[in-house]
Order: C-alpha cells, then structure tokens, then sequence
C-alpha cells in the first residue's frame, strides 16, 4: 500500500469507526482517522442507525467509557504496560499517549491482521519512536501468544491495564478463558476492561423488537453469531479466572457517569451493553 492512499477498513470494524467518527476531530486521532477509508460500509452502518436510533450513541458511550476507565487506572508514578486486544485500526493509543504519556511505560496492539499498515499510518501522525508495538497475532492463539509479547518487550511481572472492547460478542467462553489465563497475576495487579451484549432476558420488553432486528442485521453481516452475557455470567468467567470485578456498568451508568444525566437510558438493560472492570 502507497502510504499516499486512504486504507480500507475491514468492514466490523469500519462499521465501528464509522460510527464513533465525533471522537477523532482533533490532535493526533483526528489526522489519523483522516487517513482512513470507511466507504463501503456507509450504506450497511447508515441502515443500522436507521434501526436503532441511538447505535452512534453506544459505540460512542462504549469507546468514551473505556477512556473513562482509563482514566481511573493510569496516574503518574510508576508506568504500566497496556495491552489492545483485538486492536484493529482504533487509534487508542494515539489518545494514550496525548493524554497519558508519562504513565505508560509500553503499549501493545495485537491483532491478526492490518497492523502493519496502520503502523505505517502511526509514523505518519506520530513522528520518532513511541513506544507502542504492533504484535499480529490471534489473541486466542494462547500457545503462541504470550511468546510474540515477550519477545516484543511485554514483562508479565510488570502491572498492565488490558483493554478487551468489542471482543467477546465473537468468541467462546473456552477462548475468553485461555486468552485471560496468559495475564494472570499473584497479586492481581492487571486490570482488564471489556464490554459484553446482554442475552434478550436482559432487555426491556418494549425494545426487544429493535434488539432482535439489531442481532439480526449484525449476525448476518457478519456470518456468524453474537455471543451475549447476563451480569452473572460474567461474573462468573471472573470468578473461575480467580479474578475480582472492580466495577460493573449498564449503559444507564455509563450515561450518567459520562453526562452526569441521562437523557437516552433511563432503564436496566437499555442499549443492550454493559461494562465491567475486574482484577486479575
């Protein structure tokens, strides 16, 4: 690729960007989301919004809460690793080092593909030598996994914030598990972050129509099936990884910790999402 063209996004995760566009209109983000092409799923993301009126709003609400638990972990001091699972081409590292430079010893991206083009975006905006590092790797690839971070830098004794967003809709728990089992800790000083689609029981009666529709469109994007979790199933994936939740969020939340108000969700299970920090 010409590093003069636009890159392409795959299509899952430029319906994502696309949608979370109002996030990157400045700094470093911004020139590199400039660089980015998301035109052909302009016309399956505009059909999800026309769905369900406040999908911008979610991914919006899941990617600003994600900062905002960021913002929690990451101070001053002594600087932890962070490790992007499924990273794609979201430029949260970008938005780390604006923001969060001297907290941060090291970042690794991992994901199976498009990295090394977007590395090249990265020289682009971000000139000399930051201190992130592109692994392309299949996280559920426990055997090889673990390897390709150390060789990368990656100290399994150093404390690390891992930032699992828009993954577990796509793998099975077994996967989840063994992926979470390479970051254990003693003591548990990692903190990992993920958000989980909530099973139909879980959903107000009176949006289930838009639920379904909303699977559906998705599922058969995608060619394959949205896993969803109930708040005691996840609690449940931690407690068998002897981790400890930190904090557990619905959308309601989320709205009112971002707004201090809500004006979108009023009730559990609204938006169909939910967050939890844990231990680990």
């Amino acid at each position: 690729m010409e590093l003069l063209e636009k890159l392409k996004v795959a299509p899952t995760a430029a319906i994502v960007m696309l949608q979370a566009r109002p996030l990157y209109t400045s700094g470093l983000t911004g020139r590199y989301y400039a660089l980015l092409d998301l035109g052909d799923v302009q016309q399956i993301s505009g059909e999800i919004s026309r769905m369900f009126k406040h999908f911008t709003e979610i991914v919006i609400y899941r990617k600003k809460f994600i900062r905002y638990l960021l913002d929690q972990y990451l101070q001053d001091g002594a600087p932890v690793q962070v490790c992007i699972m499924g990273a794609g081409l979201d430029p949260l590292s970008l938005w780390l080092l604006e923001n969060y430079r001297n907290a941060i010893g090291s970042i690794y991206e991992i994901d199976s593909s498009h990295l090394q083009h977007k590395s090249a975006l990265y020289s682009r905006v971000l000139p000399g030598r930051p201190p992130v590092h592109f692994i392309q790797a299949d996280i559920t690839d426990t055997l090889h996994l673990l390897d390709k971070l150390r060789d990368a830098g990656y100290s399994p004794e150093k404390p690390t914030v891992i930032v699992f967003e828009g993954l577990i809709h796509y793998i099975t728990d077994e996967q989840f598990l063994n992926t979470m089992q390479a970051f254990r800790t003693p003591n548990k000083t990692n903190v990992v972050m993920l958000d989980y689609l909530l099973p139909e029981d879980d959903v107000p009666e009176h949006t289930l129509p838009v639920y379904r529709d909303l699977v559906k469109k998705i599922e058969g994007f995608i060619g394959g099936k949205f896993q969803t979790y109930s708040r005691p199933q996840i609690f449940r994936l931690v407690s068998l990884l002897h981790g400890d939740v930190a904090a557990v969020d619905s959308l309601q939340d989320i709205e009112f910790k971002l707004n201090g108000r809500n004006e979108l969700f009023y009730e559990e299970g609204e938006g169909f999402m939910e967050m939890t920090a844990f231990y680990l």
